[in-house]
This record gives structure tokens, C-alpha cells and sequence, in this order.
């Protein structure tokens, strides 16, 4: 028996509207055709499906009886087949992502390149800007996510958390505090400090550290990008105060990071979209994989504060860069 897809449809459209030119005009096809099929249907059967007149087309019991199967097996193909869409489109796709110049450089690569490592026909481009900019490109949907730390009080978009970025200090080797074992904010005081703008966020949260650990001080340099104050305090000139995840652009060569502790002052990174959008298949293959990136990568507050292992050993066990 060789019953085909196109004859159980025209099966099911001649028994639902009851007509040959109905069925002709809903399937696209001439009457002629869908009466062949009808007839090829019967024949693979070999029983009647339909009682014909010349004004009617009425089922026969065997009809009645094979509809609802019919059907049936009509919609468990459809919903087959769009699951292969589906499969298809997230396989296939192109997601844009908006991040900051720091996490585009110290945390995006590796993930990204496991990401393509999975899922080799799916496009990311990565939009790297300020992170002022990155909510304003997911809004006007020249980003399809944005990455970042962002406001509680954003009522138009989802968000999921990665991970929980601690603050850690970075001295030039040889420095006292890059010596000290475990590093307390108090353990800070007297030193020169390079600081964020206060336009940054990093900048509030060294101050809730400082403030939390009743510790009065002041920048000895201010600057406004992670990048330019890593590379201050790798020649000597302060102790910088940055994103955990910064620790991935410190030289070994030149100096050391360390997580501060009492209290431990971090933040969320998260990645977000707009609430009223539903993700396209490849953006939220994207924003699971990276959810499961971090969790595997064990990037949380907890990876940061170490025993008084090296930082050099605690990378090495991290597997991130």
C-alpha cells in the first residue's frame, strides 16, 4: 500500500466541504485532480470513501471511519514538520548581541567560540561599545540581547543572570598588596588607588566597599575605561579597583589580582532582551548557551575568593580566561 500525504489531503478537504469545487479552490488544484486522488486513495484501499451525485459528495461509512485518523495523522505531520522549522531556523540563524568593551574582550571570546563550536551555522554579530550604548541597541532593536549590568527597574525587558561579578584589586607584582594572601578593603587604606569615573558603575561599588568597611580614601588617578587602569597598575602606578572578570586581561608578568573580601561588594551580569519580543530561535539558542557556559565555566562570587592560592592557580582551575 502506497497512500501518499497529498492524497490524504484531498481526502480530508473533499470530506470537510463537502464539494469538489470547494475542495478544488481550498487545495489549489483542478477538480479533475482532486478527483484522480480520490480515486488513486479509494483504489490503494480498495473501498469506497465517498458517495457521489451529481449534486453531492457525502462519506461512506469507511470514509467516516478513516476521517478522524486522518486528520489526525495530517496534524502530527504539521506539528513535525514545524518543529523542523524551528530546528531549522535556530540551526541557521543570525543574532546580534550588544555588549560592553570590557566583557566583549575579557569574557565573549571563549564562549562565543564554544558557542560556533556547537552550533556552526548560526551568525553572531557582536556589537562592542560603551556600556551606556548597550541598552539603547537592544531597544531600538539594532541588538537582539544585550549583555551588561543593568538597573532593577527596567520593566521592559527579560533578563537572565550569568553570573555575579565581584570587585578584586590589581597591583603591580612585587607591591604589598599584591603579597597579602586574602585582601580586605582596610588592607587598602594609605595605598594609591586608580578608580573608575564616577560615571561608572564600578566606581559606586568601590565606594560601597570602602564606606561598608569604614575606610575614607581617594583616588590617587581616575580613568574611565577597566582597560586603561589595568594597564596603570601593571606599570606601577596604583592599585586598581575592577571587575572580577577583568582578571583575564592582567598580565602574570606584571601583576597580580585579588579578590577583596569584608564585605564582598558584587554585581549581576545578565543578558536581556525586550519583554514584548519573543527571542528568535538563535538568540535563544545563544542566551541558553551562555547560561550554561557560565554555570560550567563556575563563574560566581565564590570563584573569586580564594584561600590564598595564586591568581595564576586559580585561573588555571577556573579553565577561563
Amino acid at each position: 500500500m502506497n497512500v501518499t500525504v497529498r492524497q490524504l489531503r484531498t481526502f480530508v478537504a473533499l470530506a470537510q466541504l463537502r464539494g469538489f469545487t470547494r475542495a478544488a479552490a481550498h487545495l489549489h488544484l483542478t477538480q479533475s485532480a482532486v478527483s484522480l486522488l480520490v480515486r488513486q486513495l479509494e483504489s490503494q484501499l480498495e473501498i469506497r470513501l465517498f458517495e457521489r451525485t451529481t449534486r453531492s459528495v457525502e462519506l461512506t461509512d469507511a470514509g467516516r471511519a478513516l476521517l478522524p485518523s486522518a486528520e489526525r495523522m495530517l496534524g502530527d505531520l504539521g506539528h513535525a514538520l514545524d518543529g523542523m522549522k524551528e530546528l531549522v531556523a535556530r540551526e541557521k540563524g543570525r543574532v546580534v548581541l550588544a555588549a560592553p568593551l570590557l566583557l566583549s574582550s575579557a569574557f565573549l571570546p571563549k564562549a562565543l567560540a564554544a558557542f560556533r563550536a556547537r552550533h556552526p551555522s548560526i551568525t553572531v554579530l557582536l556589537n562592542d561599545s560603551l556600556p551606556q550604548q548597550v541598552l539603547p541597541n537592544v531597544r531600538n532593536r539594532s541588538a537582539d540581547l544585550g549583555l551588561g549590568t543593568f538597573a532593577a527597574a527596567e520593566p521592559d525587558l527579560d533578563r537572565v543572570v550569568l553570573f555575579k561579578d565581584p570587585l578584586v584589586a590589581v597591583a603591580p607584582n612585587g607591591h604589598p598588596v599584591a603579597r597579602r594572601r586574602q585582601l580586605s578593603w582596610v588592607d587598602l587604606a594609605g595605598t594609591p588607588l586608580i578608580f573608575l569615573t564616577r560615571d561608572s558603575v564600578f566606581r559606586s561599588l568601590a565606594e560601597t566597599g570602602f564606606q561598608a568597611a569604614g575606610v575614607q580614601v581617594e583616588p590617587a588617578i581616575e580613568v574611565s575605561y577597566v582597560g586603561t587602569a589595568l594597564g596603570l597598575a601593571q606599570e606601577g602606578l596604583g592599585v586598581a579597583i575592577v571587575p572580577g572578570y577583568s582578571r583575564a586581561l592582567v598580565n602574570p608578568a606584571k601583576a597580580t589580582w585579588r579578590p577583596l573580601t569584608r564585605p564582598q561588594v558584587d554585581r549581576d551580569v545578565s543578558i536581556v532582551r525586550l519583554a514584548r519580543r519573543p527571542p528568535t530561535p538563535a538568540a535563544a539558542a545563544l542566551t541558553n548557551f551562555l547560561v550554561e557556559y557560565a554555570r560550567k565555566q563556575r563563574l560566581s562570587t565564590s570563584d573569586l575568593v580564594t584561600d590564598g592560592r595564586s591568581a595564576r592557580a586559580s585561573k588555571a582551575r577556573e579553565g577561563v580566561g
